[in-house]
Protein backbone atom coordinates (compact mmCIF):
# COMPACT_ATOMS: atom_id res chain seq x y z
CA UNK A 1 0.00 0.00 0.00
CA UNK A 2 1.66 3.76 -0.85
CA UNK A 3 0.90 5.96 1.78
CA UNK A 4 0.03 9.22 0.52
CA UNK A 5 3.17 12.14 0.79
CA UNK A 6 3.73 15.18 -0.39
CA UNK A 7 7.27 17.15 -1.95
CA UNK A 8 9.12 18.77 1.36
CA UNK A 9 10.25 21.54 -0.73
CA UNK A 10 6.81 23.14 -1.43
CA UNK A 11 8.00 25.51 1.82
CA UNK A 12 10.74 26.65 0.17
CA UNK A 13 8.48 28.85 -2.11
CA UNK A 14 6.63 29.51 0.58
CA UNK A 15 9.70 30.99 2.90
CA UNK A 16 11.19 33.14 -0.06
CA UNK A 17 7.33 34.87 -0.69
CA UNK A 18 6.78 35.24 3.01
CA UNK A 19 10.15 36.67 3.73
CA UNK A 20 10.01 38.95 7.31
CA UNK A 21 6.21 38.87 6.79
CA UNK A 22 6.06 35.36 8.63
CA UNK A 23 6.95 37.14 11.71
CA UNK A 24 3.14 38.33 11.44
CA UNK A 25 1.91 35.14 12.19
CA UNK A 26 0.63 35.23 15.50
CA UNK A 27 2.42 32.13 17.03
CA UNK A 28 5.69 33.48 16.19
CA UNK A 29 5.19 36.60 19.33
CA UNK A 30 6.44 34.67 22.09
CA UNK A 31 9.96 34.35 20.95
CA UNK A 32 11.38 35.72 24.37
CA UNK A 33 9.04 33.54 26.51
CA UNK A 34 10.40 30.38 24.61
CA UNK A 35 13.73 31.36 25.19
CA UNK A 36 13.95 31.70 28.71
CA UNK A 37 12.27 28.47 28.47
CA UNK A 38 15.24 26.70 26.37
CA UNK A 39 17.86 28.54 28.01
CA UNK A 40 16.72 27.16 31.39
CA UNK A 41 16.40 23.88 29.59
CA UNK A 42 19.94 23.81 27.98
CA UNK A 43 21.85 25.26 31.13
CA UNK A 44 24.80 26.00 29.35
CA UNK A 45 27.64 28.28 29.81
CA UNK A 46 27.47 31.62 27.30
CA UNK A 47 29.51 31.10 23.97
CA UNK A 48 28.04 27.62 23.16
CA UNK A 49 27.45 26.42 20.21
CA UNK A 50 23.43 25.74 19.38
CA UNK A 51 22.09 24.27 16.10
CA UNK A 52 18.04 25.68 14.83
CA UNK A 53 16.86 23.53 12.62
CA UNK A 54 14.06 24.98 10.12
CA UNK A 55 14.87 27.87 11.56
CA UNK A 56 12.61 30.47 9.21
CA UNK A 57 13.51 34.40 9.85
CA UNK A 58 15.96 33.20 12.93
CA UNK A 59 14.07 34.10 15.68
CA UNK A 60 15.27 31.79 18.11
CA UNK A 61 18.56 31.79 17.08
CA UNK A 62 18.92 35.77 16.99
CA UNK A 63 17.83 35.94 20.70
CA UNK A 64 19.84 32.67 21.66
CA UNK A 65 22.66 35.21 20.20
CA UNK A 66 21.60 38.24 22.19
CA UNK A 67 21.74 36.30 25.25
CA UNK A 68 25.38 35.22 24.95
CA UNK A 69 25.43 32.27 22.70
CA UNK A 70 26.76 31.35 19.32
CA UNK A 71 24.28 30.16 17.16
CA UNK A 72 23.64 28.24 13.95
CA UNK A 73 20.08 28.65 11.84
CA UNK A 74 19.65 25.88 8.71
CA UNK A 75 16.13 26.45 6.64
CA UNK A 76 15.61 25.29 3.17
CA UNK A 77 14.06 29.26 2.53
CA UNK A 78 16.77 31.55 1.01
CA UNK A 79 14.43 34.50 1.80
CA UNK A 80 14.01 33.50 5.09
CA UNK A 81 18.13 32.87 5.52
CA UNK A 82 18.67 36.39 3.71
CA UNK A 83 16.32 38.40 6.33
CA UNK A 84 17.77 36.36 9.38
CA UNK A 85 21.67 37.04 8.12
CA UNK A 86 20.36 40.53 7.85
CA UNK A 87 19.12 41.29 11.41
CA UNK A 88 22.27 39.46 12.37
CA UNK A 89 24.56 41.62 10.90
CA UNK A 90 23.11 45.03 11.88
CA UNK A 91 22.77 43.71 15.55
CA UNK A 92 26.80 42.32 14.71
CA UNK A 93 25.54 39.27 16.80
CA UNK A 94 27.34 35.86 16.50
CA UNK A 95 24.62 34.12 14.76
CA UNK A 96 25.19 32.05 11.41
CA UNK A 97 22.67 31.11 8.72
CA UNK A 98 22.28 28.87 5.80
CA UNK A 99 20.34 27.85 3.33
CA UNK A 100 19.96 23.85 3.17
CA UNK A 101 17.96 21.26 3.59
CA UNK A 102 17.17 19.56 6.94
CA UNK A 103 18.07 16.17 5.23
CA UNK A 104 21.25 17.01 3.71
CA UNK A 105 23.02 18.44 7.23
CA UNK A 106 27.06 17.56 6.94
CA UNK A 107 27.88 18.64 11.09
CA UNK A 108 29.50 16.23 13.11
CA UNK A 109 29.78 16.27 16.89
CA UNK A 110 29.63 20.03 16.27
CA UNK A 111 26.94 21.69 18.46
CA UNK A 112 26.47 21.68 22.99
CA UNK A 113 22.55 21.46 21.60
CA UNK A 114 20.02 21.68 19.04
CA UNK A 115 16.21 22.64 18.70
CA UNK A 116 13.67 22.01 15.82
CA UNK A 117 10.65 23.94 16.36
CA UNK A 118 6.81 25.40 15.36
CA UNK A 119 7.04 22.65 12.55
CA UNK A 120 10.78 24.00 11.23
CA UNK A 121 11.78 21.32 8.89
CA UNK A 122 10.47 18.29 11.04
CA UNK A 123 6.47 17.92 10.85
CA UNK A 124 7.18 19.78 6.71
CA UNK A 125 9.29 17.10 5.75
CA UNK A 126 6.71 14.55 3.45
CA UNK A 127 7.55 10.77 4.52
CA UNK A 128 8.94 8.93 7.28
CA UNK A 129 12.02 8.52 5.73
CA UNK A 130 12.39 12.06 5.41
CA UNK A 131 11.89 12.51 9.07
CA UNK A 132 14.15 9.93 9.81
CA UNK A 133 16.15 11.33 8.35
CA UNK A 134 16.58 14.63 9.69
CA UNK A 135 16.41 13.02 13.14
CA UNK A 136 19.82 11.58 12.35
CA UNK A 137 21.25 14.35 10.74
CA UNK A 138 20.71 16.01 13.75
CA UNK A 139 21.99 13.06 16.13
CA UNK A 140 25.54 13.37 14.02
CA UNK A 141 25.91 17.15 14.35
CA UNK A 142 25.25 16.89 18.33
CA UNK A 143 28.26 16.28 20.62
CA UNK A 144 28.09 13.75 23.16
CA UNK A 145 25.80 14.59 26.18
CA UNK A 146 24.32 17.29 24.08
CA UNK A 147 20.34 17.80 24.42
CA UNK A 148 17.58 18.23 21.52
CA UNK A 149 14.34 19.84 22.04
CA UNK A 150 11.82 19.07 19.20
CA UNK A 151 8.57 20.65 18.55
CA UNK A 152 5.82 18.52 16.50
CA UNK A 153 2.18 19.04 16.05
CA UNK A 154 -0.23 16.96 18.67
CA UNK A 155 -2.19 14.12 16.87
CA UNK A 156 -4.22 13.92 19.78
CA UNK A 157 -5.44 17.33 19.14
CA UNK A 158 -5.54 17.17 15.50
CA UNK A 159 -7.23 13.92 15.03
CA UNK A 160 -9.96 15.95 17.57
CA UNK A 161 -10.03 18.88 15.77
CA UNK A 162 -9.84 17.58 12.09
CA UNK A 163 -11.43 18.32 9.27
CA UNK A 164 -12.18 14.92 7.43
CA UNK A 165 -11.83 16.29 3.96
CA UNK A 166 -8.17 17.90 4.71
CA UNK A 167 -6.82 15.17 7.28
CA UNK A 168 -5.38 11.91 6.06
CA UNK A 169 -6.13 9.15 8.42
CA UNK A 170 -3.00 7.11 7.10
CA UNK A 171 -0.43 9.84 7.46
CA UNK A 172 -1.72 12.19 10.38
CA UNK A 173 -1.33 15.19 7.58
CA UNK A 174 -3.22 17.67 7.11
CA UNK A 175 -3.92 19.87 4.58
CA UNK A 176 -4.56 23.86 4.49
CA UNK A 177 -5.17 26.52 2.03
CA UNK A 178 -4.16 29.89 2.45
CA UNK A 179 -3.76 33.63 1.05
CA UNK A 180 -0.37 35.02 2.35
CA UNK A 181 1.21 38.56 2.31
CA UNK A 182 4.41 38.79 1.43
CA UNK A 183 6.23 42.37 2.33
CA UNK A 184 5.30 44.30 -0.42
CA UNK A 185 1.30 43.84 0.01
CA UNK A 186 1.27 41.33 -2.93
CA UNK A 187 -1.00 37.79 -1.90
CA UNK A 188 -0.52 34.63 -3.14
CA UNK A 189 -2.72 31.07 -2.91
CA UNK A 190 -0.90 28.68 -1.07
CA UNK A 191 -1.20 24.76 0.47
CA UNK A 192 0.35 24.00 3.52
CA UNK A 193 1.16 20.44 4.78
CA UNK A 194 2.03 19.68 8.20
CA UNK A 195 2.22 15.85 9.70
CA UNK A 196 1.40 15.06 13.19
CA UNK A 197 2.44 12.64 15.43
CA UNK A 198 1.66 10.88 18.74
CA UNK A 199 4.28 10.83 21.67
CA UNK A 200 5.07 7.15 21.64
CA UNK A 201 6.15 7.82 17.64
CA UNK A 202 8.25 10.47 18.40
CA UNK A 203 9.62 8.28 21.09
CA UNK A 204 10.65 5.38 18.56
CA UNK A 205 11.45 8.06 15.82
CA UNK A 206 13.99 9.75 18.29
CA UNK A 207 15.37 6.45 19.88
CA UNK A 208 15.53 5.17 16.54
CA UNK A 209 17.97 7.39 15.42
CA UNK A 210 19.87 7.39 18.70
CA UNK A 211 18.80 9.63 21.31
CA UNK A 212 17.52 8.88 24.87
CA UNK A 213 14.43 10.74 25.21
CA UNK A 214 14.43 12.77 28.44
CA UNK A 215 11.29 14.26 29.01
CA UNK A 216 7.78 14.99 27.25
CA UNK A 217 5.61 18.26 27.37
CA UNK A 218 2.20 19.41 25.96
CA UNK A 219 2.80 23.00 24.63
CA UNK A 220 1.78 25.90 22.54
CA UNK A 221 3.75 28.32 20.57
CA UNK A 222 4.63 31.11 23.05
CA UNK A 223 3.59 29.37 26.15
CA UNK A 224 6.76 26.46 26.44
CA UNK A 225 6.18 24.94 30.36
CA UNK A 226 6.63 22.03 31.93
CA UNK A 227 3.26 20.78 31.48
CA UNK A 228 1.33 17.28 31.12
CA UNK A 229 0.63 16.46 27.52
CA UNK A 230 -2.84 16.26 26.97
CA UNK A 231 -5.53 16.52 24.43
CA UNK A 232 -5.88 20.14 23.82
CA UNK A 233 -1.65 20.71 23.36
CA UNK A 234 -1.49 21.85 19.87
CA UNK A 235 2.40 20.87 20.44
CA UNK A 236 4.20 17.84 21.70
CA UNK A 237 7.92 19.04 23.14
CA UNK A 238 10.38 16.22 23.33
CA UNK A 239 13.50 16.77 25.29
CA UNK A 240 16.15 14.38 23.92
CA UNK A 241 19.74 13.75 24.96
CA UNK A 242 22.88 12.20 22.79
CA UNK A 243 24.03 9.68 24.47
Amino acid sequence: MNEPTYNSAYYKEIGNFLRESYLDYSFTKGTLHEVDFLVEEFALPKGANILDIGCGVGRHSLELARRGYQTTGIDISDGFIEVAKNVAQKENLTATFYANDARELEFENTFDAAICLCEGAFGLAGDEASHRKILKNIYQSLKPNSTFILTALNALMGIRNADQKNYDPLTLTSTHHEAIKNPNGETREVTFYSTAFTYRELKWLLQDAGFEVINCYGCIAGDFRRKSLGFEDFEIMMIAKKG
